[in-house]
């Protein structure tokens, strides 16, 4: 087990069998994990909801594989990663809890690969933030599909959303508006009004981050600020 503190940021996690990261604050969502390879089993996964009375906001993000999502958040909560490339996808799940001023957010990642048990992890979300590729437009139907179905739970029926177009600094990559605009979230009742899109990169830690990394903590705050 390892704890990694900062001056915001507390990222309680467990590494089981090969690689797989699960959130301290979570850990009680599971029953059981088969073997080592850490597979998640569908009767041993019940909804994830905050396990302990607290005043934290949840925000939860997804998105697809290699969508950057794990990229992002380590710069959003400085973690001590020297290097963007060096960070491995999410499997399973990871909670963070960050904290700026007096509000605090408990953020849960869920990794691409988890898609199917997504679901699980509605109950008491104050903000789903959706993380694409944007330089890569043959998974924008999949995308598309993935996030519709996740608003077409009434859960997120309210919910503001972040979209994060990532990867802007890619050769031909989508702009914001495009990738939004494929996404068709617009089919969705007062989409306008709850949604956010800010196109995204990151960089190597040790050359500070990227303008849009902070423009997306900002956001974090800004849309949860209210609730």
């Amino acid at each position: 087990m390892e704890v990694a503190r900062s001056n915001k940021v507390v990222k309680s996690f467990i590494v089981i069998g090969s690689g797989v990261v699960l959130g301290l604050g979570a850990y009680a969502a599971f029953k059981y994990w088969k073997k080592r390879n850490a597979r998640i089993i569908d009767e041993g996964f019940e909804d994830v909801s905050r396990l302990e009375e607290t005043p934290d906001k949840k925000v939860l993000v997804l998105g697809l594989e290699n969508a950057g999502k794990s990229t992002i958040l380590s710069q959003i909560t400085a973690v001590s990663c020297k290097n963007t490339q060096q960070i491995m996808p999410t499997e399973g799940f990871v909670n963070t809890r960050l904290q700026s001023g007096e509000r605090p957010l408990s953020i849960w990642e869920v990794g691409g690969g988890a898609r199917r048990y997504w679901v699980k992890f509605l109950q008491d979300t104050d903000l789903l933030v959706f993380v694409v590729d944007s330089c890569n437009p043959n998974i924008i139907p999949q995308a598309s599909k993935e996030l519709k179905k996740l608003l077409g739970d009434v859960r997120l029926a309210e919910i503001p959303i972040l979209l994060l177009a990532n990867k802007q600094d890619l050769p031909g990559a989508m702009n914001p508006k495009e990738v939004s605009d494929a996404l068709d979230l617009e089919s969705f009742p007062n989409m306008k009004s709850r949604l956010k899109v800010i196109g995204t990169q990151a960089l190597p830690l040790p050359s500070g981050r990227h303008s849009s990394v902070v423009e997306v903590e900002k956001a974090l705050y800004s849309m949860t600020k209210d609730l």
